[in-house]
């Protein structure tokens, strides 16, 4: 057999050189140029930040002490004056907010006889109504009613209706609904549109409720009935924005009998502060009435009807706020909810910011 040729030899420094890691030259800057240079700050500079730190936390030092010093005076206040800690016991036992109770005490005058009437004069002083003006009935108008979900804003449709058509007749009535979320709510307001005698029209958009105003202008009232939906819903923007039409007044319906950080949170979302008026429902149902008129009365708002039942139209009323106050004053409730008085001069201690933001109130 023939012998195969030797293969060569690879040189030896060959191999080694495949075998190692190749590096790369470091690249290059774009700019052979020096770094540019940061600026160093200086002694007056570091002063003057310190300095300003120094001064806010003073500043909050100081706020901190005197809140302080405040909390210590009004306890004490309460403690010499029995009669100012048993007003506002009382005032946070029927339901007001402890804001609204602090601010009362603090305008108290020193020559008041019976505190309890003076504080009750005051609120009813603030709570604003239409009872001097004639009824949302009487005015005619377009009005939509808006609100949370399960207030009553169908039934608070119907019977305001009912009260029109018998005092002007259903041929000067318009009934619309935008309802278009909930089952059957086009049909429980069509029952009372037929009980009336009234025609009920559905607008599904802006336009078709542009639409249908043009079609009902001739009548002296109409009343929208609108979907319920949660306060916080990113639905309500949407509604708000459907019912921007120049002829409309909204009417916020909310549940007395709901608490008072969650018709603060409904008020708030539905622009309450933009509405022609507010309607009470379901006072019927509501322990204390209290919480309801104080949300009312901070936010500066007016009660243009009031609703404590089902039956249409017997269950819609016209409350003057002397009628109001006193049911509110009445309280009601579990003993298990009763403030301490110690509690008390506890919780209005420390309400001094939130009483100092109520404004507009008249003593």
């Amino acid at each position: 057999a023939t012998a195969r040729p030797a293969e060569p030899l690879p040189e030896p420094g060959l191999a080694a050189r495949a075998a190692a890691p190749q590096r790369r030259a470091p690249a290059r800057p774009l700019n052979d140029g020096p770094a540019p240079e940061l600026p160093v700050p200086t002694l007056s500079d570091v002063a003057g930040h310190e300095q300003i730190d120094m001064v806010h936390e003073l500043r909050a030092m100081k706020g901190l002490i005197e809140e302080r010093f405040g909390t210590l005076a009004f306890m004490e206040k309460l403690q010499r004056e029995p009669r100012q800690a048993q007003l506002s016991q009382k005032l946070m036992d029927v339901g007001f907010s402890p804001a609204l109770t602090r601010k009362l005490l603090e305008a108290l005058p020193a020559t008041a006889t019976d505190e309890l009437a003076w504080a009750t004069s005051v609120l009813e002083r603030n709570l604003l109504t239409d009872e001097r003006e004639p009824a949302l009935e009487e005015k005619g108008g377009v009005y939509a009613l808006i609100g949370s979900t399960g207030v009553g804003k169908t039934t608070s449709t119907a019977k305001l209706a009912a009260a029109f058509a018998t005092a002007h007749g259903a041929n000067q009535l318009g009934l619309i609904t935008l309802d278009a979320y909930r089952v059957g709510a086009h049909e429980q307001l069509r029952a009372y549109g037929r009980i009336l005698g009234v025609p009920v029209h559905t607008a599904h958009d802006r336009a078709s409720l542009e639409d249908l105003l043009d079609l009902l202008s001739g009548k002296k009232m109409v009343l929208i009935d609108t979907a319920g939906m949660a306060q916080r819903d990113s639905r309500c923007r949407e509604l708000l924005d459907m019912l921007s039409h120049r002829s409309i007044q909204r009417l916020l319906v909310i549940n007395a009998a709901a608490q008072g950080e969650t018709l603060d949170d409904v008020i708030t979302a539905w622009r309450a502060a933009q509405c022609k008026g507010v309607i009470l429902s379901k006072i019927d149902e509501a322990v204390k009435l209290a919480p309801a008129l104080d949300a009312v009365i901070r936010h500066r708002l007016k009660v243009v009807g009031v609703a404590n039942g089902q039956r249409v139209p017997e269950d819609w009323h016209r409350l003057s706020a002397n009628a109001l106050m006193h049911r509110a004053m009445k309280g009601g409730g579990s003993p298990a909810y009763r403030v301490d008085v110690n509690d008390v001069q506890l919780v209005l201690s420390g309400m001094q910011r939130q009483a100092a933001s109520l404004q507009g109130l008249h003593f």
